[in-house]
């Protein structure tokens, strides 16, 4: 039975991606950014979130976090820049190229080390609306996203980081799309380097003893209607074929790694136009083998072949927003989202402290006076795993509750809780049970933290998005 340090270790990363909302088709080409004329053949685009925090005791202020994707309220430092060009407008159709860079939270003026984490989020060409038909094309370097749930920065139904090629159509009404890409994780599973003796130059040399691809390939469909609605279909597939590695300290003795492989079937209903700003976004997804786990972590809870295709996941979400007007002078408006989550991993035990059943939920109400946009925020985190905890030897439900206040400037003609640049104080207040303080290990200083405070101050902005993905 793991550990629950290990439990907590394999909760995803979060933060990583652009949370602008895509609420309705008509949404999704971003506005031009500042300077930048509609229809220039430059694109420039960026995300961003900087901030200082602390918590009650003069620490680095921090979440905390019990299910595997909690709320986003409380983020690290974070920033992406996009560029993009259009280099080719013919008869035939357009090609744009596409460039995204992200930098995350290693500050050099908060730490004094100049060690900037650096990554190439995107690269990619796609050729559009070729020969007139609404058809399209790309290859390179991508994510590739959906609607989310904006308070948890979370992708419920398809969120993928891929290098391939892909292609589609793109309707009045329906787009069709299919991706297929290909990765090579440095985990040990995918690919193994060994030191072996060189023949022709004296000590060893490094070779690659294992080398396989795993091949993901993912389709939709989605219709939607300008009145308001869509209804989308959407699935993966997943395969990793067969290898070998090598045993430690050895460069001939080896061990057969089977092959492994996974799918995804899911949907989503999307309405809008009902109030200002109003959406509202249902998602239904389930889960077997390799995509259970993320595209780019190393699977865990094997069965005995050590495959994971008998793991399952399923999942319910949803999301919206309403705005409107208390008075002439005075518009409130209510984002809220959450999602429920069954997970087991495919070891077959029945009762494994690995599975669980997760619930997380959020609401953030706020006013619009004038650019004064205070808000406050609620959520809760509910995680029940199915076993013991190894720690305690029993089995409890965890729960954590967040509270907050949210003052708030935000940069805009006539805002509306979407819109940014923002300047914002956060005050939270986290109540963990004693399951959830379980989770910790004992001597992890969490581990009798009940009541956590934070207090931070930070900016968020978002423009041009460099082609409006």
């Amino acid at each position: 039975m793991r550990c629950a340090f290990f439990v907590l270790a394999s909760i995803p990363a979060l933060g990583l991606a652009d949370p602008v909302p895509a609420v309705a088709p008509a949404q999704v080409e971003a506005p031009p950014a500042p300077g930048v004329s509609a229809d220039s053949a430059f694109r420039f685009g960026s995300y961003g979130r900087m901030g200082v925090a602390m918590d009650g005791e003069g620490g680095k202020g921090e979440r905390r976090q019990i299910v595997a994707f909690g709320p986003r309220l409380i983020e690290d430092n974070y920033l992406e820049l996009d560029l993009g060009y259009r280099v080719y407008d013919g008869p035939d159709g357009r090609a744009r190229v596409q460039t995204t860079v992200a930098f995350f939270d290693s500050l050099f003026h908060y730490t004094g080390q100049v060690d900037a984490s650096i990554a190439l989020r995107q690269a990619f060409v796609e050729g559009e609306d070729l020969w007139h038909t609404g058809a399209y094309a790309w290859i390179g370097s991508r994510w590739l996203r959906g609607d989310d749930i904006f308070l948890f920065d979370f992708w419920p139904l398809d969120d993928l980081n891929l290098v391939g090629a892909g292609g589609g159509y793109r309707g009045s009404n329906l787009h069709l799309a299919f991706t297929l890409g290909l990765n090579r994780l440095e985990d040990g599973r995918q690919v193994d380097r060994v030191p072996v003796p060189s023949p022709s130059a004296f000590g060893a040399t490094t070779v690659v003893l294992n080398d396989r691809q795993r091949v993901v390939s993912a389709a939709s469909a989605e219709w939607a209607e300008a009145s308001g609605w869509k209804v989308k279909l959407y699935g993966e597939l997943h395969f990793l074929p067969k290898g070998r590695r090598s045993l430690p300290g050895s460069f001939t003795a080896s061990e057969p790694l089977p092959d492994d492989l996974g799918l995804v079937l899911g949907a989503q209903l999307g309405l809008w136009q009902f109030a200002r700003n109003g959406h509202l976004n249902v998602w239904g997804r389930f889960a077997m083998g390799l995509p259970v786990y993320d595209e780019l972590g190393t699977p865990f809870g094997l069965n005995a072949d050590r495959r994971s295709v008998d793991a399952q996941e399923y999942r319910l979400a949803l999301a919206g927003n309403v705005e409107g007007h208390l008075s002439h002078d005075l518009d409130f408006g209510v984002q809220y989202g959450g999602y429920a989550r069954f997970f087991r991993d495919a070891d077959g035990q029945d009762e494994d402290f690995d599975d669980r059943a997760e619930v997380a939920f959020s609401v953030r109400p706020q006013l619009m006076m004038d650019f004064f946009t205070p808000a406050v925020e609620g959520s809760v985190q509910v995680s029940r795993p199915n076993g013991l905890n190894p720690q305690t030897n029993q089995q409890a439900v965890a729960r954590v509750v967040q509270l907050a206040l949210v003052p708030a400037l935000t940069f805009a003609r006539k805002p509306g809780v979407y819109d940014r640049p923002q300047l914002r104080l956060i005050y939270a207040v986290s109540l963990l049970n004693q399951a959830a303080l379980d989770l910790y290990a004992h001597d992890d200083p969490r581990s009798g933290q009940d009541v956590v405070h934070y207090l931070g101050a930070r900016a968020e902005w978002w423009f041009g998005r460099g082609g409006g993905y």
